[in-house]
């Protein structure tokens, strides 16, 4: 129960990099733009946990024929404008939009795997997996190569709740691009929510060893921490995180369910609690979960602090058991005494 609730937070949190989010690991509320391993582009990640959406653009190709028809090359300009507003929507999270722009892409480029997989992230943020996955299928007779495709085709599979066909085509795409970072995380946080919390921290460190700042892997890799009993320092971990992005929403989850789970320290995972509620930008998930945690967090205070007062008056039974205890020791002790006094002095007086 501890490990789900961590990663509903992580994990859901901070999901699945590419995601991910999740969760906790992901980390971020907001989405993050980052580029790929070797640097030469960015992408639209998308996760179960939308939280941890993250975006990043790609420099403009430069154009292979300068010579290209001034017709041509506003075409060319139009598509590359349309897939940017297309995945500035999807940063959004307005799918609509889009998916719009995508299409728009499509009507004249049907072989445009770009605007694809923008239509594919589209269904996927919408919880569409059977529509993704007939897209999917499409992009793959384009392009059997593409890694992301495989991993988006996992994503799909783990929202239709089918664990080890998502974890085979996550396998795939990591054959295909082993830095893959949106599949690592993916990859780590299945893992996790499995128990395998040590091969989980494996791929979380492969995500940080590209991108030292990433924060879904952080939090990922604080929540591995905590499963192995590193309670302390996934806690210390969390808090750097906190002071280089200031209080966000999931971490500050992440914070009160270890506090509570694993310190059973109730007051400090309700501090971090009303920290997450005092956030003027948190989604409705994140609010009902903090409100919710708020109110178990004053049950189990109001138990343990009854807890303590049964103590306390167990305590002060006991004590009070043992100072009459010692009070009729005395008195037998010094009714023996006079006894003896007495009778010795009868005995003086007979002889």
């Amino acid at each position: 129960m501890r490990t789900e609730r961590k990663v509903s937070t992580l994990m859901r949190i901070i999901c699945m990099s590419g995601c991910l989010g999740i969760v906790a690991c992901q980390t971020t509320r907001l989405p993050t733009a980052t580029k790929s391993a070797d640097n030469s582009a960015m992408i639209v990640q998308v996760s179960d946990d939308q939280r941890s959406l993250m975006w990043s653009d790609a420099n403009s190709n430069k154009l292979q024929n300068k010579n290209t028809a001034s017709i041509s090359h506003r075409a060319t300009t139009d598509t590359a404008l349309l897939q940017m507003h297309a995945e500035l929507a999807l940063l959004g999270h307005l799918t609509r939009a889009a998916s719009e722009n995508a299409k728009s892409i499509l009507r004249t480029d049907i072989r445009n795997i770009r605007a694809m997989k923008t239509l594919i992230k589209a269904a996927l943020m919408e919880r569409k997996a059977h529509e993704s996955l007939t897209m999917i299928e499409t992009a793959l007779s384009l392009a059997p190569q593409d890694a992301e495709l495989f991993s988006l085709q996992g994503l799909a599979q783990s929202q239709l709740d089918h664990p080890l066909y998502a974890k085979a085509l996550w396998s795939k795409a990591l054959s295909l691009d082993p830095l893959h970072i949106p599949t690592l995380m993916n990859m780590g946080v299945m893992l996790f929510q499995n128990g395998h919390s040590g091969k989980a921290g494996a791929h979380f460190d492969k995500v940080l060893a590209i991108v030292p700042q990433h924060l879904d892997a952080q939090v990922g890799r604080a929540l591995v921490m905590s499963a192995q009993g590193q309670t302390d320092s996934a806690v210390e971990a969390l808090e750097m995180v906190l002071k280089k992005t200031g209080d966000n929403a999931l971490i500050l989850e992440n914070l009160a369910v270890i506090a509570r789970d694993r310190l059973k320290d109730y007051k400090k995972a309700s501090t971090y609690v009303e920290r997450s509620l005092a956030l003027s930008k948190s989604d409705r998930r994140s609010l009902e979960t903090a409100v919710g945690m708020k109110q178990e967090l004053r049950k189990l205070m109001a138990g343990q602090d009854k807890h303590l007062s049964d103590e306390s008056l167990r305590e002060m039974a006991a004590t009070s058991s043992s100072q009459g205890s010692q009070a009729t020791e005395q008195s037998a002790i010094d009714s023996n005494s006079n006894s003896t006094s007495e009778l010795f002095k009868m005995e003086e007086s007979l002889k």
